[in-house]
């Protein structure tokens, strides 16, 4: 049986934390006695390593799998079942990973495969323990020994050392040379077994590679108006860059310092008003914003009840979703502003809210709000319904992910695809499969004469898509691990399209430990694993009374509190050694 590992990490309270997850097979017993199995994912709680590097994660989940080896190999389950569990067990079936794209995460994956190779070669040293004689083994046992004495200045030397110290380098060394007897094993295995003990994968999140894919079409339609000396969409000052900016002229041949400064902060488009209409219509902080005004007042005018999309929080295609109800409802986005400006003793918008109506009056912006609301129709929406699919496995969407970038490269050639006459969803969705919504589809196209950079607007921002995604498909590439692996090897590193699972618990471990503060991270991880691992099922099935009084002693044992607070002062001194370790460096280069 293969397993995966995905994960991810985030900041709490300026503290780090990770999730993980395991996916793998497992096996289960219908009323009709059927045995079926199918692809689970299991939570493995959240863990907050002393710092943001991959050793910090690579030691976490070293530390996690030998608490879970040590907890089963004490339990009156493990007892009846007849076997032992070893962290090297694990890693030698651990057959890939999947996170989101970011180098620390890619360092993570490339670590976790080399603790699996050291796995694989000690576990094939310890079969070779087994099969061979002690004549056989002694002579290389003893080289080994040798060069660990003289390594220590000699016998003499060696003599005088404490037993303590003996006692761990000969522990070293007995392990370096199972590594080289399980070396020398492999070699001698045949090329197909060897693949199959080497099989590791990498692939990243669907939905990031959806989400950067965007970041470059944005980037690129943002700069399509200097590059073509066409003024582009309204500058969307803040309060203070706005002042600064009060007397700048775009035709000016003189611009101040201030206002130099002023306009590298500045930001503007279709993605800036996009987050500006979050910030008003649906603020994560519930006193900022309109909210319940906003609600109110759209059932009552439009007949409909409208929540905004969410872009005050960082959330997959959140832009592109409001950008697209902003083109299908603007006029009524116009009157609620209208109406809220007439609320108001001083008859005036606040600065955020004058900066939307600027936005929304402003054909530029408008352009680029049509682009990224016909970009979801297109690509995102048939993409992430196919890779959220249940079951669907990751490793085998490589055709999906190919025929999303030749789609982007068939309208660059041809934009008529999208802008011509006769477009339908038969050629212009990437599944030719109906609109995700026609309504958003129609109003881009009752609006799109008016704007008459849209065309190149477009190219350029499907010219970024296409270039980026490019990048973030380079597992899928041919010749690539995942291009050449077989069937039964796609199986064995089953892992989910998406790393939602993570993205998701670290969401919730946020709220959680917001409304109860005094939770400790044991507390906390108990709770969820124990409600998203189908652990009650488990206990149902498999669990008799002796298990159930260890379960009570290891509760009884384990103080919560004094392991949060034992925590807490590693983190504290942690960050004092390094502290002091950097104020020692600038001593020395001083």
């Amino acid at each position: 049986m293969g397993m995966t590992f995905s994960a991810d990490g985030t900041m709490h309270c300026s503290i780090n934390y990770n999730t993980r997850h395991v996916n793998y097979k497992v096996e289960s017993q219908p009323a009709d006695g059927n045995i079926t199995t199918e692809h689970k994912t299991r939570f493995l709680g959240i863990c907050a390593p002393l710092d943001g590097s991959s050793e910090q994660s690579i030691k976490s989940w070293k530390e996690l799998l030998g608490g879970i080896s040590d907890v089963y190999n004490q339990s009156p389950l493990a007892k009846r079942r007849g076997n032992l569990l070893q962290v090297i067990d694990i890693f030698v079936k651990l057959n890939g990973m999947m996170s989101d794209h970011c180098a620390k995460e890619k360092k993570d994956a490339q670590l976790l495969q080399q603790e699996k190779l050291l796995a694989t070669y000690q576990s094939l040293g310890e079969d070779e323990m087994l099969n061979k004689s002690n004549q056989e083994l002694l002579p290389s046992f003893m080289e080994a020994r040798r060069k660990m004495i003289d390594a220590a200045g000699g016998d003499g030397k060696w003599s005088r050392l404490p037993q303590s110290v003996q006692s761990e380098r000969e522990a070293v060394m007995m392990e370096k040379q199972v590594i080289e007897l399980g070396k020398a094993a492999f070699e001698l295995l045949s090329a197909d077994e060897k693949q199959i003990l080497k099989l590791f994968i990498w692939a990243g999140c669907g939905c990031h590679k959806d989400l950067n894919t965007v970041r470059g079409g944005n980037s690129r339609m943002m700069a399509w108006w200097g590059e073509n000396n066409i003024p582009g969409p309204v500058l969307l000052a803040n309060r203070d860059n706005a002042a600064a900016l009060k007397d700048y002229a775009p035709e000016s041949d003189t611009v101040t310092a201030a206002q130099e400064q002023a306009l590298e902060r500045v930001t503007c488009g279709g993605v800036k008003a996009a987050k500006l209409a979050g910030d008003i219509f649906n603020n994560k902080n519930d006193k900022k914003g309109h909210h319940d005004t906003f609600h109110w007042w759209w059932k009552a005018n439009v007949q409909e009840n409208l929540t905004f999309p969410d872009t005050s929080n960082n959330r997959f295609q959140s832009y592109c979703e409001a950008a697209a109800t902003l083109i299908l409802h603007f006029p009524h986005y116009v009157r609620f502003l209208e109406f809220i400006r007439e609320k108001k003793q001083t008859l005036q918008f606040s600065h955020m809210e004058q900066n939307l109506w600027n936005a929304l009056h402003c054909n530029a912006t408008k352009t680029e709000l049509v682009v990224l609301a016909l970009y979801a129709q297109v690509i995102t929406h048939p993409y992430i319904q196919q890779i959220c699919k249940p079951g669907v496995n990751m490793l085998k969407l490589g055709p999906l992910h190919h025929q999303v970038h030749a789609h982007m490269k068939r309208i660059l050639e041809d934009p008529d695809f999208l802008l011509g006459p006769a477009v339908t969803h038969e050629t212009g969705a990437l599944d030719g499969q109906p609109w995700h919504s026609p309504r958003v589809v129609a109003a881009i196209y009752q609006i799109a004469p008016e704007l008459p950079h849209l065309r190149g607007i477009m190219i350029a921002f499907f010219q970024g898509a296409y270039d980026t995604w490019k990048h973030f498909i380079s597992e899928f590439s041919p010749g690539g691990l995942i291009d050449e692996a077989t069937a039964d090897e796609c199986e064995l590193a089953w892992m989910p399209p998406t790393n939602d699972v993570n993205e998701g618990a670290l969401g919730s471990f946020r709220v959680l430990m917001q409304w109860q503060p005094q939770l400790t991270l044991l507390q906390y991880n108990a709770q969820a694993m124990f409600h998203h691992n189908e652990t009650e099922q488990f206990m149902d099935e498999n669990f008799q009374p002796e298990d159930y009084k260890f379960l009570c002693k290891m509760a009884h044992d384990a103080d919560s509190h004094k392991l949060e607070a034992m925590r807490k002062k590693a983190q504290v001194e942690y960050d004092q050694a390094k502290n002091a370790k950097k104020a020692a460096a600038r001593r020395t280069r001083h």
